[in-house]
């Protein structure tokens, strides 16, 4: 998990994605292919040297037509003595750079800014994703559930489900706040078990 000019952005590297091995390296690849449906951006790493590879064609194959964007990330410009730069390609964007010497990493932090809904221009806000309102919209019937059940039934235990919930949809924006942190703040507000 990383931040983004305080946006949070989970990468997950999927490294590894061949056929074959043993269970567990099977298990593993079939996880890392649940992982990628789930993505809302796949970046596909290439060396720019030799361009796309048959093994990276065949992801690119077996990625599904529907699912999420790519954007193709050619590194190691510094080896070949190419120009760091952002262009479309077949596949969608392309970002040309060179994790050793840092070249291009801005345009791609710039991009992933863009693609997490990021609008440098006008306030300075950043729309919010579906998902996100989505988790808000969850979070507040919850935060509703919890209150009522508090303060018609005086149910601690069931208030505290709730706002572990409301937590957990929350979590799925920020990616800050712990199970830990929220039970802190109850203990540290409530006299909870007695």
């Amino acid at each position: 998990q990383i931040h983004l000019d305080g946006m949070p952005l989970h990468i997950i590297d999927t490294a590894g994605l061949r056929e074959g091995g043993d269970a567990i390296e099977r298990e593993g690849i079939s996880r890392a292919w649940a992982e990628i449906a789930r993505a809302d951006r796949i970046l596909l790493l290439t060396d720019d040297r030799t361009g796309i590879t048959a093994a990276e064609q065949a992801i690119i194959a077996r990625l599904p037509g529907d699912g999420p964007p790519l954007t193709l990330v050619r590194n190691k410009i510094d080896l070949n003595h190419s120009e760091a730069g952002m262009a479309e390609g077949p596949l969608g964007p392309e970002i040309r750079l060179s994790a050793r010497s840092g070249a291009g990493i801005d345009l791609l932090r710039e991009h992933l800014k863009a693609c997490m809904g990021y609008q440098s221009a006008g306030e300075g806000g950043f729309m919010a994703r579906r998902r996100h309102l989505d988790a808000l919209q969850r979070a507040q019937i919850l935060l509703d559930n919890a209150s009522a059940q508090f303060l018609q039934r005086n149910a601690g235990e069931l208030l505290a489900e709730d706002l572990r919930q409301a937590q957990q949809a929350l979590g799925e924006i920020t990616g800050e706040f712990t199970n830990e942190d929220l039970l802190g703040r109850i203990f540290a507000s409530f006299c909870i078990g007695k």
